[in-house]
């Protein structure tokens, strides 16, 4: 609680979550149009907000190394990592030059990345909305 001369005064009012986040309104004095301006704050551990945990990191490369490994009809009974690997072997035998713009490693590269990364994104939401009690 804060004061200013004259007829301001300022309330904090704040509220903190079950994750010990604490959340502050502050109402600042009014401004010229007669609006009071209010400021919002979020205090929290600022040097965790990752909250990482390696039980994510190994539950989620396994959900995606797993079913990336499974053959389908869409590569001809292939799977997604295998012609992943066999591209990096291919374009390992021409090693100094790299591999084309419009080589299918780069399709095989980002789709196989873009699935990890989705699935270890969703895991932490997952495995911290749990541990929070979010559900």
């Amino acid at each position: 609680a804060g004061s200013f001369p004259g007829r301001f005064q300022t309330k904090m009012q704040t509220a903190t979550f079950t994750s010990g986040t604490r959340l502050g309104l502050v109402a600042k004095p009014t401004t010229r149009s007669g609006r009071k301006a209010v400021v919002v704050r979020a205090d929290a551990d600022a040097t965790n907000w990752i909250k990482k945990d390696p039980t994510v990191l190994m539950a989620s490369a396994a959900g995606w190394f797993i079913p990336s490994n499974i053959g389908v009809g869409a590569f001809g009974g292939k799977s997604l990592f295998g012609l992943f690997t066999a591209s990096i072997g291919e374009n390992m035998a021409h090693f100094p030059t790299g591999p084309a713009l419009d080589d299918k490693f780069w399709l095989y590269m980002v789709t196989w990345h873009v699935g990890l990364f989705v699935t270890m994104t969703l895991g932490q939401i997952g495995f911290q909305g749990r541990k929070q009690g979010y559900w």
